[in-house]
């Protein structure tokens, strides 16, 4: 999934390999079998709490996943350990 990223916002910048394939492989695979069996459908947050709730919960796993590198870069040196959460 990363490489996929990387690759979105670099372009032609790298190269094609099996891992960003296999991600978009699944992705076209899962859109095209859903339209072919009928099943896919748009969806979207009928009341403003519940994207409230969704906004909070993507906010609060964005400062999950920030956390192990603040870890880490406490680690190296001391004074680096707020910089990935100001990043936010």
């Amino acid at each position: 999934m990363g490489d996929t990223i990387i690759y979105a916002m670099m372009g032609s910048a790298l190269g094609l390999n099996f891992a960003i394939g296999s991600v978009a492989g699944v992705l076209a695979g899962a859109f095209l079998g859903s339209m072919v069996k009928g099943h896919f459908r748009w969806e979207a947050c009928e009341d403003p709490r519940e994207l409230r709730r969704q906004i909070v919960g993507a906010a609060i796993m964005g400062v999950g996943a920030i956390l192990p590198l603040a870890v880490l870069s406490a680690k190296a040196s001391p004074p680096l350990v707020f910089l990935p959460i100001l990043a936010l």
